[in-house]
């Protein structure tokens, strides 16, 4: 204990607590093994757990001198105490370590010797106090987990091939887990009651849409099939540190399971998944989607698209749903996730895999509007995914063989658990915009990269690049939003033309003017979408390459050698994210070639359209943001008390049912309307609605979206919120559907967009009954084991 003292008289220990000392070291009693310096020797036996094998009687004082007597004091002091002056501790000046000499001594004398010094040191006029010194216990903030298997969890953290996983070490060691991030898998259950999984479990977040019911447990089957949620699930949040199976990559985060893929599946199931419990949930892993057979082309369909639209606009506190899917497993069929509606649309993060070499397995998939990749398992001779598993029928609780996409999409959403710790108001554009901005470039034979006008690299086959979770995390730590969201829809431009067979080739092109996008302000692109209608006798001969205004080229329709559809597309949407960054202005040019031969009637393209997505970011703005991301990857921001400030969003009541009928959002006769919108409530009229009714919505409004109008009554925010949609859609709405319910018609489950004159859907009724036809036989239940 130290003593504290100004001179006589010893203060007592309730003294010490509120004297006011301005130059105090505080230093923990214990042994220190120092160099002995030459003294005389005595003989005895250590006193056990105080002295180490060559220890020493050691005392920290403090000594209250002119500077230039502090030396000489020392001295004196140690003489007279029958110490050695060790020297001045470090460079605190006035601060000296003294010594009791001999070797060894027995416990009775040390006894008499600490009496001796303390009472000396309590007494005298220089010293201001005195502490003897103890050797303290420290441990290395190294990370260590006994649950054995994380040692094969080379994704985690490679001993093998350094450098080729996911780097998220040195974010766990700064206590980033994904704490306070609400994951939910979306599969065909998740087994909550193993071991890893329990304590992380979120029952508030789950629910089995198959047996509509809370409880996702995945039931058994005959094929021992239904383990592939639990092993998703046990990749994102597998829980550390009990002596069980393996390491989640945020095992700090809560998991959650949405059991909708044992079953009969429905154009609104999928809907309801995708924004159930979307208050709780902050992101979805989806590791699944058509079959990857080399002839589907499907996706979402009408409400599953709402409902996409829809949670990014109102999930997570109006801060955006984050939707990762994994691209699919279809690459030994020549298979391309642009024929994939869930991979290629603007509202999901698609990953596609790498094996541990980081090379392109053979199930991967390729397409232009891939984010980026993460390890997965390969061919029989590389390792796979160590996970947990089912111990339901056959299953032990863990498992060394999961593979594929399915194992991919999990790792990308825990590493987004990691960003949303650190940041938890990225919205869902903030989030694609920081992997692109981070994504790792790296050579693999198979993959050809190509580095646009903004200057990000990108390849068919493995996106913007690997995913890197320091990175990552580093970049969202210091991540101001990006500006928001504008678009530019062309006319549907019809064309009624042949496509020649090779070698020859259709062209045709659309010009984007600085005047078209005067409206949106947008200056730099994201997403590019092209909806095409083709009609061809073997849909598979097909290539679709767009080139953006800069020449950067994507091969958004490739070849199929197993798909002989006779019908073409009809209204089908390719998207690219290779043009990300680049100016968004100039000539966009759509090149479709058949290879086939001339046996074939030809094929004719009858009409398409240009849709952009980005913002008002220039250039040189998106390249300042590059320059402050890389300044933080040395981890300053993340490992101090840097902190930017977050908007609180907004408070959408869970599972609440809103009914908006015609008469609700009218608008008024005399207002221009450009073609097909017809006064229909968008986007920004249905967060409206949702807002106005509220106190706290009114006054979230205000802050957010009408800065310029601080005072202004809810009729009008109404009004300016059906502007809005006018704008929008004059501009290009943000919406995938083209046809159907039209533009910006939400329609999941939360919202009712009713018809006048009809009722809305009762209290007890399950929401999305009865809408959307009915998916069979679509393989849309098809998890992406990819082996």
């Amino acid at each position: 204990m130290p003593h504290w003292r100004r001179g006589a008289p010893l203060w007592s220990a309730g003294m010490e607590a509120t004297l006011c000392i301005h130059t105090c070291l505080w230093l923990s009693a214990a042994w220190i093994p120092l160099a002995s310096p030459a003294g005389p020797a005595c003989g005895g036996q250590r006193a056990p757990d105080t002295e180490g094998r060559h220890g020493k009687l050691t005392w920290a004082v403090s000594l209250d001198a002119p500077e230039e007597e502090l030396e000489q004091r020392a001295e004196e002091l140690a003489q007279t105490a029958g110490l050695v002056n060790m020297g001045r501790v470090g460079e605190l000046k006035g601060h000296y370590l003294f010594a009791y000499q001999p070797d060894g001594h027995a416990a009775a004398e040390h006894e008499a010797i600490r009496r001796s010094v303390d009472t000396l040191f309590a007494q005298h006029d220089s010293v201001r106090w005195h502490s003897e010194q103890k050797l303290l216990k420290r441990s290395k903030r190294s990370l260590h987990f006994n649950d054995p298997k994380y040692p094969q969890q080379w994704h985690l953290n490679n001993r093998k091939s350094p450098g080729k996983d996911i780097n998220v070490t040195g974010v766990w060691e700064r206590n980033v887990t994904g704490r306070g991030v609400t994951v939910v898998v979306v599969d065909d259950g998740v087994e909550h009651t193993i071991k890893d999984i329990q304590p992380n479990y979120s029952p508030e977040g789950s629910y089995d849409l198959n047996s509509n019911d809370p409880d996702p447990m995945p039931h058994p089957d005959e094929e021992n099939g239904n383990h592939h949620g639990t092993r998703c699930a046990g990749e994102i949040a597998a829980v550390p540190n009990n002596s069980f199976c393996t390491v989640g990559v945020a095992y700090g985060s809560r998991i959650a399971g949405i059991r909708v893929l044992d079953g009969p599946l429905t154009d609104s199931m999928e809907a309801i998944a995708f924004n159930k419990h979307y208050q709780i949930n902050d992101i979805y892993s989806c590791s699944w989607g058509p079959d990857d057979d080399g002839k589907t082309v499907d996706g979402p369909h009408q409400l599953g698209k709402a409902a996409l639209q829809h949670g990014v606009i109102a999930g997570r506190r109006g801060f955006g749903s984050i939707f990762v899917v994994a691209s699919g497993n279809g690459g030994q069929h020549s298979d391309n996730c642009n024929y994939d509606g869930y991979a290629n649309s603007i509202y999901t993060v698609t990953i596609g895999a790498v094996d541990e070499t980081g090379s392109m397995p053979f199930y991967a998939e390729e397409c232009a509007s891939m984010l980026a990749v993460t390890f997965s398992g390969g061919d029989k001779m590389m390792r796979s995914i160590v996970t947990t598993d089912w111990d339901l029928q056959k299953g032990t609780g863990c498992t060394e063989g999961h593979t594929g996409t399915s194992a991919a999409a999990p790792l990308a959403a825990g590493m987004i658990a990691l960003m949303l710790q650190v940041r938890p108001c990225l919205t869902w554009r903030d989030v694609q915009h920081v992997i692109v901005f981070t994504a790792t470039k790296y050579e693999d034979r198979h993959a050809k990269w190509d580095t646009n006008q903004a200057g990000f690299s990108h390849s068919h086959q493995h996106g913007f690049g690997l995913l890197n979770a320091w990175r990552l995390v580093n970049a969202a730590k210091i991540w101001e939003s990006v500006p928001y969201l504008a678009s530019y829809v062309s006319p549907v431009l019809k064309e009624g033309r042949s496509i020649p067979v090779l070698p020859q080739e259709l062209e045709v092109a659309w010009n984007v003017t600085p005047a078209d996008l005067e409206l949106s302000g947008m200056r730099t692109l994201e997403h590019v979408a092209v909806t095409v209608t083709i009609t061809h006798p073997r849909r598979g001969n097909l290539e679709i390459r767009l080139f953006c205004p800069s020449g950067m080229m994507s091969l958004i329709g490739t070849t199929r050698s197993m798909d002989s559809d006779p019908n073409g597309f009809s209204d089908w949407t390719f998207s690219t994210v290779r043009c990300w960054g680049e100016e968004a202005q100039g000539s966009y040019r759509l090149l479709i070639r058949d290879i086939g031969d001339e046996s074939l009637r030809p094929g004719t393209l009858r009409q398409w359209q240009l849709t952009l997505y980005g913002s008002s970011w220039s250039p040189a703005e998106m390249k300042e943001r590059q320059r402050l991301l890389e300044e933080a990857m040395s981890g300053q921001y993340l490992s101090g008390d840097f902190s930017l400030p977050c908007p609180p969003g907004l408070d959408i009541p869970e599972e609440q049912r809103y009914t908006i009928t015609a008469n609700t959002l009218k608008v008024s006769r005399g207002t221009l309307h450009p073609p097909g919108w017809a006064g229909r409530a968008g986007p920004c009229s249905v967060l409206c609605a949702l807002l106005l009714g509220s106190e706290q919505g009114l006054r979230w409004l205000r802050a957010v979206f009408f800065k310029g109008f601080p005072s202004a009554d809810p009729p009008a925010l109404g009004m300016l919120c059906r502007v809005l949609d006018f704008l929008l859609h004059a501009g290009g709405l943000p919406d995938e559907e083209r046809g159907g319910a039209g533009p910006g018609m939400l329609q999941p489950h939360q919202l009712q967009v009713v018809p006048a004159g009809q009722q809305a859907p009762s209290p007890g009724e399950r929401p999305g009954d009865g809408v959307g036809a009915s998916v069979p036989g679509e393989g849309r239940g098809g998890g992406r084991d990819g082996v």
